[in-house]
């Protein structure tokens, strides 16, 4: 599934050509990282999708680039999981489009490995991001290395 849709939302795969879109939203942080980082990641994040698994994707909406996010497997203590990313532009926050995006993620990732829980690690002041978490039906599991941790 390289490209699906949602209600409001084209979801497709990320890839390098995202590159420029990637390290000006990633450029917004609190903590901005740097753009070999960032190329390192977003590397990391297409090599899901060309290793034949489905990954992360670039949110469009409203015929602009919302963000980034989605699922892609992760092995969490031990065990196949599906982590739950989501990085939206500032000024499109509050739209309901993380929301939207994460329910279709964990749709589909229902879809190809229904016995993965989704998983969500944020620091445990992001209240946006544990609202969302909570908002699409995680439940909330005790902080394990400085990280706030939902699994559905």
């Amino acid at each position: 599934m390289n490209t699906v849709t949602t209600q409001r939302l084209s979801l497709t795969r990320v890839t390098m050509a995202d590159l420029d879109e990637f390290l000006a939203l990633h450029a917004v942080e609190d903590k901005p990282r740097s753009v070999e980082a960032l190329n390192r990641l977003l590397k990391d994040f297409c090599a899901v999708w060309d290793a034949g698994e489905h990954g992360y994707w670039r949110i469009d909406f409203d015929g602009r680039t919302a963000g980034f996010g989605g699922v892609k497997p992760k092995t969490w203590r031990g065990r196949s999981v599906w982590n739950l990313y989501y990085r939206i532009w500032p000024e499109l926050q509050g739209k309901g489009i993380a929301t939207e995006m994460a329910r279709k993620a964990i749709a589909v990732a229902n879809e190809i490995h229904p016995d993965w829980p989704v998983l969500v690690e944020t620091r445990p002041d992001n209240e946006p991001a544990i609202r969302l978490a909570v908002r699409v039906g995680m439940n909330r599991h005790p902080d394990a290395d400085g990280w706030a941790v939902f699994l559905r």
